[in-house]
């Protein structure tokens, strides 16, 4: 193999194999539990300016040879393209790795821990439960040969009540940090949000919940990609050292979290990962790069390869501090929206932008729940409303699901003048 890449001017060889259990459940019963297991081989191979990538499922010695013989007759007739591997070997290694967490018993413990507390507030308990233990090794043309270990977990739960819903999350690095109260508290935003009525369209001062304010976050994390920006799908271009959010919040991308999911030793280029202030007091700091996009933008690699794309790791957010019930109350009348799916961009390069609000949304007045509300969505722009942040709550809750591709550790998020749409 070593031979082979001699070849070549540039390389990167990425190995990762993954268990994953999975555990479903529905009408308050465990009813589906799979196993998976995965390995695979990254190759991204450049030479007189040409980069090419092939992927090989399950390798041995043959699929190797066969993959890079390919490599060879793709190459000539590839257009050029940039390359360069990012630089950095500050790492560190202090994040929870728990080796026993694709124990199926403790997974089915946690599972009908959280369903007996969903069914003490509704008629239907459902969701899935995940856990994986992943190997992975990168090797470049530099000289870097690096191992780690990753281990994650995160149940996600609804619970339903006559014509109501509330849903939350549990995620951790650990069995052990999985919390079955997320039963409890999908019940409660369920029977909140009981008694739904229509509201007429306009700005409303919302309370956007961990698991809705999460996906803004982890959307704003994607546009943060020096890629993204390049490429012309993000409005944080031409931003850096502008205000781009509300001075009350700053926002971190980091690679090391001690308990969070996505936290790796190094990127997909063997770059030591870390923690990066992404905006501080609203005004924007950086964009995540890997080695190429580092090089074009005369910067250094920020620990966030994707070889082809930079990401975030966890995004942290920071700022002005409140408890929740004085939020509620400085909101005075408002809706408390519970989460949000299907988001998409009408327009990426302004971050205009709608989602459907679901599982669990509450008309607030003089700081009291007052009913549920229904069949509406948040139709606005994004930096408009991280402009207009006013607090965000004292405790956080990690998220990561489907519908928000980072994890983020998100707080409520109290937001005035929200453009609320009717469905």
């Amino acid at each position: 193999m070593n031979s082979m890449l001699e070849k070549y001017d540039k390389y990167v060889v990425i190995e990762r194999e993954e268990k994953t259990k999975q555990i479903k459940f529905y009408r308050g019963k465990i009813e589906v539990a799979k196993e998976w297991n995965d390995r695979n081989v990254d190759l991204f191979l450049y030479r007189d300016g040409k980069l090419v990538n092939l992927s090989i499922e399950n390798p041995d010695e043959d699929k190797m040879k066969k993959a890079m013989e390919k490599a060879e007759k793709i190459l000539s007739h590839l257009s050029p393209s940039p390359f360069e591997i990012g630089t950095g070997k500050n790492y560190r290694n202090e994040k929870i790795f728990d080796r026993n967490i694709l124990d199926e018993e403790k997974m089915k413990d946690r599972v009908e821990a959280s369903i007996t507390e969903g069914m003490k507030y509704g008629k239907e308990v459902a969701g899935v439960m995940y856990a994986s233990l992943e190997k992975i090794r990168v090797e470049n043309s530099l000289g870097v040969e690096m191992a780690d270990e990753n281990s994650s977990s995160y149940l996600s739960i609804r619970v339903f009540s006559e014509n109501s819903s509330g849903h939350a999350v549990s995620c951790s690095r650990s069995m052990g940090g999985i919390d079955e109260m997320v039963g409890k508290e999908a019940g409660e935003m369920a029977s909140a949000s009981k008694n739904a009525g229509i509201i007429e369209e306009g700005k409303y001062d919302v309370i956007l919940a961990p698991m809705a304010f999460a996906n803004i976050i982890s959307n704003f994390g994607e546009f943060s990609s020096a890629l993204a920006v390049d490429a012309g799908y993000s409005f944080l271009k031409g931003k850096v050292g502008k205000k781009v959010c509300s001075e009350n919040i700053s926002i971190y991308d980091s690679g090391v979290e001690r308990d969070g999911i996505f936290s790796r030793k190094f990127d997909d280029e063997g770059v030591a990962t870390g923690l990066n202030e992404i905006v501080k007091n609203g005004v924007l700091q950086r964009y995540l790069h890997n080695g190429t996009t580092a090089a074009l933008h005369g910067e250094r690699s920020t620990g966030n390869a994707g070889i082809i794309s930079p990401h975030p790791w966890n995004l942290i957010v920071e700022g002005k501090k409140e408890n929740l019930e004085k939020m509620i109350e400085e909101m005075g009348k408002g809706i408390i929206i519970g989460n949000v799916w299907y988001t998409r961009f009408h327009n990426y390069a302004r971050g205009d932008f709608s989602t459907v609000v679901r599982d669990g949304a509450v008309m607030i007045e003089n700081g009291e729940m007052k009913h549920g509300v229904k069949r509406i969505r948040v139709n606005d722009n994004m930096e408009r409303m991280l402009k207009n942040i006013e607090s965000i709550s004292r405790e956080s809750r990690q998220i990561y699901w489907w519908e928000t591709e980072y994890p983020v550790f998100a707080p409520h998020a109290l937001i005035r003048g929200v453009n609320i749409t009717t469905a």
